[in-house]
């Protein structure tokens, strides 16, 4: 039981690590492109993304999961025999031909897609190039599951930065060494190959390392037994087939939120090159920030989903419950943290890093957003490591309808403040049914397998936030008149760093850093 919390800690602080990296030269990257294309291609620059989450959810991300779901059952159930190698090899080949087959069709209707689903006819030419990296971005999807399956996230970390790398080196040796003062429409066909770049550069990687794994360990030499390779590859098409379509359902509605946003706000009077420039720096900035920290949640929740299906294999309620209190009490610190950051700097780092109010007005209003976006992305990670993947998809798919129904009904009317709004009470739902549904499914606690701490998890960070928060707002306050306008980024940044340290010792003098959870008393 410590053996499989311990690789959850030490997977999700490679993944983490390796995150950050990418999330920060990712950051930086946000600020060059924006730059680069303006408010109003970076909103046409985002829009490729709503069909791009459509077709890696059919052909990557269901199996991808799948894979990993699978292989880490089989571990924890002690079977050891050697189908790990077949399963995979017919996962990948499903997954390429679902994959080839969307590269084909997006390509054959990329002005019918552009016109008719996301209303942008200017996105054709933008979704013929991003076709090009479908197959290397299903492969390097696949051995990744692989690697989460077994619990080895040092593959996946190194994949994430070399992803990144590449891309940024792309689109900067492009435009600054070939096309210097190109136009921003030229600039975004540049970005969508240096998406490509990426990909391609880490599937390459991808497929080095796995082959090198499965020669050391000589896979290939091994037959598995006939019926437990049958049983895994009934489980892998039941799992691949359910979470893809419920995933896509769920990518359906989110991208109908994201076609229909720039859409609503045109009702509500904006032009269509003011309402892309919104949505531009909603998609593009200001969640930019938001998402951010969420590179430790996102890694703790890739790696739950093997760990808690190997757990619930084995019959570990305990290994369970410890695996989501303590996820629970860390994104609950995480939260609060950013609130407070957002509330009390988001003014600041809207104008100061994007050059954009309204960017900062988005980071204030959705600083409250923090805790329940970073709790949901763990919740439903854990209900899909149960494989009660049905149950996350109503859930997720109830909060969608609902920000949708304030998209539709609401935003015309009162323009892109409602819909933050209905942004915060949508994740919230979410939060709460979810919540509701795993404390109904795992029961009482069992006397040491402890429990969630709304004192240390909730309570002493608000109180400690406060305080830090004044602090860092006064020393940023102090910084601005050491520093020039030019330089006051290093004053937002120094004053970050104020906040960041004070809290964490806060935490740490209080107990809050808790590493295992605190024993119910009778």
């Amino acid at each position: 039981m410590e053996n499989a919390v311990h690789k959850i800690v030490k997977g999700t602080f490679l993944l983490t690590a390796a995150g950050f990296i990418t999330r920060i030269l990712g950051f930086f990257y946000k600020i060059y492109l924006a730059d680069l294309l303006g408010a109003h291609y970076l909103g046409v620059y985002q829009l490729i993304f709503p069909v791009y989450a459509i077709c890696f959810t059919i052909y990557g991300a269901g199996i991808q999961t799948a894979i990993s779901q699978v292989i880490a059952a089989q571990n924890g159930s002690g079977r050891k025999e050697n189908s790990d190698w077949k399963l995979f090899c017919v996962a990948t080949g499903i997954a390429m031909f679902l994959a080839v087959s969307l590269q084909y069709l997006i390509w054959w209707k990329a002005e019918w897609i552009a016109l008719h689903f996301v209303m942008e006819p200017s996105l054709a030419p933008y979704l013929k190039i991003m076709t090009v990296f479908f197959p290397f971005c299903c492969l390097g999807a696949c051995i990744n599951g692989y690697y989460y399956g077994i619990q080895d996230a040092r593959i996946p970390a190194i994949t994430q930065i070399i992803e990144q790398t590449f891309r940024m080196l792309f689109v900067f040796g492009i435009t600054m060494l070939f096309f210097q003062g190109a136009s921003p429409e030229e600039n975004c066909r540049i970005a969508i190959w240096g998406l490509a770049a990426g990909e391609i550069s880490s599937c390459i990687y991808n497929v080095w390392k796995i082959s090198c794994y499965f020669r050391k360990n000589e896979i290939k030499k091994r037959s598995p037994e006939q019926k437990i390779y049958l049983r895994g590859m009934r489980s892998l098409l039941w799992l691949s087939s359910t979470l893809t379509l419920t995933r896509l359902f769920i990518n359906l509605l989110n991208s109908i939120e994201s076609v229909l946003l720039p859409a609503m706000l045109r009702k509500y009077g904006y032009s269509s090159e003011m309402a892309l420039s919104i949505y531009g720096i909603l998609t593009g900035m200001t969640l930019a920030f938001l998402l951010f920290p969420s590179t430790i949640t996102n890694s703790m929740a890739v790696l739950l989903v093997p760990s808690i299906a190997e757990a619930d294999a084995g019959n570990d309620r305990n290994m369970i419950r410890k695996s989501l209190f303590l996820s629970v009490h860390y994104c609950l610190l995480l939260g609060i943290f950013c609130t407070g950051v957002f509330l009390a700097f988001g003014h600041e780092l809207g104008t100061v890093i994007f050059h954009s109010e309204l960017c900062g007005d988005f980071l204030v209003v959705l600083s409250w957003l923090c805790p329940f976006m970073y709790l949901g992305t763990t919740l439903t990670s854990v209900i899909n490591g149960l494989k009660k993947t049905h149950i996350s998809f109503l859930i997720t798919a109830v909060s969608l309808v609902v920000k949708i129904l304030f998209l539709i009904y609401m935003v015309p009317i009162y323009g892109i403040q409602i819909y933050l709004i209905g942004f915060l009470v949508s994740q919230l739902i979410q939060v709460l049914f979810e919540g509701i549904y795993l404390a109904f499914y795992l029961g009482r606690e069992s006397e040491d397998s402890g429990g969630p701490d709304l004192f240390h998890g909730i309570l002493l960070p608000v109180m400690w936030i406060i305080p830090c928060c004044m602090a860092a707002k006064s020393s940023y306050r102090w910084f601005g008149s050491c520093f020039q306008d030019k330089y006051s980024i290093i004053g937002l940044g120094l004053a970050g760093m104020i906040c960041l340290v004070s809290y964490g010792c806060g935490l740490y003098i209080s107990g809050c850093l808790i590493w295992k959870p605190v024993p119910h008393r009778r």
